[in-house]
């Protein structure tokens, strides 16, 4: 099928990058003397349409200790740093964290996001970075991958940063941070404030960056956190919690994901559960919670995966996670930086597959708080039952949330909403009416797309790739022409709409439209988005 070709064609060139690393290079760093490779320039994939773009040689550390094993007693603890002065081989990825793909949307997920299947382990905290060879005090790129906090791994091929760091000559990082259960456990056995764990194994690898990332030839005040999915909402919850001053990057970049107010977490049943299934059946607590450390993350995994299992989240605790970040959005608690924030034309595509009944939708989803009628009224009077639960997931789950993030803010040049990317090409076309579907603009700003990519293709991945890396360079000044400054309501044209008709050069990639042209379904979705507590 086309989505196992597309995959195999990004492992293949994966594949003929790293065979062709030759060079050994080493570097120290808090996590030891990493031996590492080198590419030769020439041997790098250039995905380039532009014959005068030679990339440039980079320095490639895969498989980088972060943090200690996070098994045993230290299982549901807080990441601590691995410090270490003693050589390492950097020349292998680290394994996945342990993956859940729960329900009915396993299949799909699997085939589209974990296809090779990543190898899984519970000592997961690995990083890996992307340097131009010589380099001196560049930007550098920080990326979070997606999969709603219940997948994902920076092992995925299409996140391969070579492309991006050789053509922008720019530095990318990758990292592993624990999902579902492992890293956001939910579980009344923790305090409060050691539940959200996936987003400290974060904050250590920011940190991890901070001290090292000298040392590979970039610049630490200019850190860029780049997320997709439930990478964004892990850069917007960064975002949210540092205070002004205080945060370790320098600007962000959200694609398809946001944080909104968000109700306390008063129960347990997930986490209670899972336990019960394993056989720790005393009370929650002390004892229960130490019987889980000693259960195989095996046998944990195959709960998780099988079909009585629930899904596991962020719960607010005021320390990483607010009940209401909008608020300290506009009450100016955050960390202020310039960001980029917006979702792609077709991001509820993928989760509406297979959903023809809008009525049935909706009472799965909403229970009885909503009618179709009521949903109808804000859509084309045309739409298929299909086609309405595409653009209700888009708006309720990315647009409008991206909305409510980005209203509040008028300073400097921030936000700059990429309201809209649309890269929609026959290659990248993995599911029926897929059109520009969740996460494929990553092919385009890695540059992983397939081998038989189109120029037009080709053409707009250097675009993105420049976008990003213009922004991660001054993220004050706009990262392509004719892009303005983002001011909402209906009395300026300043959503950025990119890659509409055709336009896929950085000199008419962006299109402006009426700032809040495309907000009228959030009238309806805000009134659950924007709750206050």
């Amino acid at each position: 099928m086309r989505y196992l070709a597309l995959l195999a064609a990004a492992q293949a060139a994966y594949a003929a990058l790293t065979h062709r690393q030759t060079n050994s290079v080493v570097v120290g760093t808090t996590s030891g003397l990493l031996h590492g490779t080198e590419t030769n320039g020439r041997e790098v994939p250039t995905y380039a349409v532009l014959p005068e773009l030679i990339p440039l040689a980079v320095s490639i550390f895969k498989g980088v200790r972060f943090g200690q094993a996070p098994t045993g007693s230290m299982r549901w603890e807080p990441p601590v740093a691995f410090t270490s002065t003693a050589s390492q081989d950097a020349s292998v990825l680290g394994p996945a964290c342990v993956q859940q793909f729960p329900f009915v949307g396993a299949a799909i997920n699997e085939k589209i996001f974990n296809t090779p299947p990543a190898p899984e382990d519970e000592d997961c905290l690995f990083l890996n970075v992307w340097a131009p060879s010589n380099a001196r005090a560049l930007p550098v790129v920080i990326w979070i991958y997606g999969g709603a906090l219940t997948f994902g791994t920076a092992w995925t091929p299409e996140y391969d940063g070579a492309s991006l760091a050789a053509n922008q000559n720019i530095i990318v990082v990758s990292f592993n941070y624990r999902t579902n259960v492992f890293g956001f456990p939910e579980s009344p056995d923790l305090p409060l404030t050691g539940n959200n764990l996936g987003f400290l194994d974060q904050e250590l690898a920011f940190q991890w960056v901070q001290s090292n990332i000298a040392n590979f030839g970039g610049d630490p005040t200019k850190v860029t956190i780049m997320g997709q999915s439930a990478g964004a909402r892990s850069v917007a919850a960064a975002y949210v919690r540092h205070a002004s001053g205080t945060a370790p990057f320098s600007s962000a970049i959200m694609l398809s994901g946001a944080v909104e107010s968000v109700l306390p977490t008063t129960s347990f049943p997930s986490f209670n559960a899972m336990a019960a299934a394993v056989g720790c059946d005393q009370s929650p607590g002390a004892a229960r919670l130490a019987c889980l450390k000693q259960v195989p993350a095996s046998t944990i995994r195959n709960f998780t995966n099988g079909p009585f299992s629930l899904t596991w989240t962020s719960l607010v605790d005021n320390v990483t996670v607010f009940s209401d970040p909008l608020l300290r959005i506009r009450n100016g608690q955050t960390a202020n930086v310039p960001f980029i924030i917006g979702n792609t034309q077709n991001d509820g595509s993928l989760f509406a597959l297979n959903q023809n009944n809008l009525t049935t939708y909706l009472n799965k989803t909403f229970g009885d708080l909503l009618t179709a009628a009521e949903v109808r009224a804000f859509y084309p009077s045309d739409l298929s039952d299909n086609e309405v639960i595409s653009e209700l997931v888009k708006d309720f789950t990315f647009h409008c949330p991206a909305e409510l993030f980005g209203a509040p803010l008028r300073l400097g040049w921030e936000p700059q909403m990429c309201i809209v990317i649309r890269a929609v090409f026959a290659d990248l076309q993995l599911f029926p009416n897929a059109g520009a579907w969740h996460s494929s603009e990553l092919f385009e700003i890695f540059g992983t797309y397939p081998s038989d990519a189109t120029p037009s293709e080709k053409a707009l991945s250097l675009t993105m790739q420049a976008i990003v890396a213009n922004f991660a360079r001054n993220p004050t000044v706009a990262p392509a022409p004719n892009w303005p400054k983002y001011l909402p309501g209906n009395t300026t044209s300043t959503l950025a709409q990119l890659a509409y008709d055709g336009n896929v050069d950085l000199t008419n990639v962006v299109q402006t439209i009426v700032s809040d042209s495309l907000d009228s379904p959030c009238a309806l979705w805000n009134l659950f988005l924007d709750v206050r507590v």
